[in-house]
C-alpha cells in the first residue's frame, strides 16, 4: 500500500496528514477527503469517506464526462493500433 500527503477538502481548514493514496496520486496532494475534525463536525464517518462520497451532484457529473471521454479515447487508441497492425508494408 503507498501513502501520500493529503489536504482537507474543507479549504478553510489548513489540516494536513498521511493516508493512504487511493487514486493513485503522481503530483498534487489529494483533497477529495476532509480531516477527522471537519468529518466530525459535518457528521461524516472518516474512515468511509472515497474519492467521490463527498462529490456534489455537479462534480460527479463532471467527473463522470472525463471518465467518459477516458474510455473512449482509450478505446480509439486501441482501434488504432489493432487496424494499423493488420495492415501489411
Amino acid at each position: 500500500m503507498n501513502y501520500v500527503m493529503h489536504f482537507c477538502r474543507n479549504k478553510k481548514c489548513n489540516n494536513g496528514w498521511i493516508d493512504k493514496d487511493l487514486t493513485n496520486a503522481k503530483v498534487n496532494p489529494p483533497d477529495w477527503k476532509y480531516c477527522r475534525e471537519c468529518a466530525e463536525k459535518l457528521g461524516i464517518d472518516y474512515d468511509k469517506q472515497t474519492p467521490t462520497s463527498n462529490l456534489t451532484p455537479a462534480e460527479l457529473e463532471h467527473r463522470n464526462k472525463i471518465v467518459e471521454r477516458a474510455l473512449l479515447a482509450s478505446k480509439t487508441r486501441q482501434q488504432k493500433i489493432k487496424s494499423a497492425s493488420t495492415v501489411r508494408g
